[in-house]
């Protein structure tokens, strides 16, 4: 269904790209009719679109996503130059935003309806209502304008320059984290409410157990399930904003290669980093299913 969507949408943006390729990069080639032609006839764009759909889910079937019409290379050889970056501006920003959102839920929680609940709820709300591309715009306007802060030239990779890495992503990371840590704090101090209502919580606490114990062993394993459920429906617009993160940074990964694509009317391009980007959702959403059973005995006993 996907495929299907993304294929239909992109055959109806105007534009062709037969035409962008014979204009070049400055817009004003001349070309004939006849050039047009064969321009099509080469890129397969001639043929008819069930065709054309056919053709490309059945590469994608043999593991082959095609080659852009842009550019001399396979979209899977673009993808596997950028997606480690993407990767890691992902995965970074969901480890920040379970590190700082649980703790900060988790207090709120302990601390109902005290001046400590009501600061936490108001930094879990302000992260919430600021806008992605407003908090990154704002972050880079304090590095480079207030602190004169100037990154380094170019991307390394992490196995490359680990220094020189993490200076250029933890920024950003930071501007794609903060809407997840108000959200996964929200979230955090409403399922911890609820269990530390619950009967076992109080039998744990009328046997004498320190608190510490029953907070982490019996009501935040508990309370972790919705948690779960929000940091893999969160991921797919954790996706989302990465193309936004990566354009205003400035940083080579599959967001800043999508927009190109979308740019350039390269259709392979673009269906290909959105298939790649299903697939990782898709693995996200399976990875917390199983991590369910951990953290709830009974759904490995049912």
């Amino acid at each position: 269904m996907v495929s299907m969507i993304a294929f239909i949408l992109l055959r109806l943006v105007p534009g062709d790209p037969a035409v962008a390729v014979l204009l070049g990069p400055t817009g004003d080639a001349d070309f004939t009719e006849e050039e047009l032609i064969a321009v099509r006839a080469e890129m397969g764009t001639d043929r008819p679109l069930h065709t054309q759909y056919l053709t490309w889910v059945g590469g994608m079937l043999r593991g082959d996503m095609g080659k852009s019409l842009m550019y001399n290379q396979t979209v899977a050889d673009a993808i596997k130059r950028r997606v480690s970056l993407t990767a890691e501006l992902g995965i970074g920003a969901i480890l920040v935003g379970i590190i700082f959102a649980l703790p900060l839920g988790i207090i709120s929680a302990l601390k109902q309806n005290t001046w400590i609940d009501y600061i936490c709820r108001a930094l879990a709300i302000t992260g919430v209502t600021i806008p992605l591309f407003v908090m990154a715009i704002l972050i880079v306007f304090l590095l480079v304008v207030v602190f004169e802060w100037k990154p380094a030239l170019g991307f390394a990779q992490i196995w490359q320059d680990p220094w020189t890495n993490f200076q250029q992503i933890i920024f950003p990371i930071i501007a794609l984290s903060v809407t997840r840590i108000g959200y996964l704090a929200r979230i955090t101090r409403s399922a911890m409410l609820d269990v530390l209502r619950e009967d076992y919580v109080r039998t744990a606490r009328a046997k004498g157990l320190k608190e510490q114990l029953v907070i982490i062993r019996h009501a935040l394993k508990n309370a972790m399930l919705p948690v779960l459920t929000l940091t893999g429906l969160q991921f797919a617009v954790l996706l989302g904003g990465t193309v936004i993160i990566e354009a205003i940074f400035l940083l080579p990964g599959t967001g800043s290669l999508l927009l190109e694509a979308l740019f350039n009317r390269d259709y392979t391009m673009v269906q290909g980093v959105v298939m790649m980007m299903t697939g990782a959702i898709l693995l996200i959403n399976l990875t917390v299913d199983l991590m369910y059973g951990w953290f709830d005995p009974r759904i490995r006993y049912g």
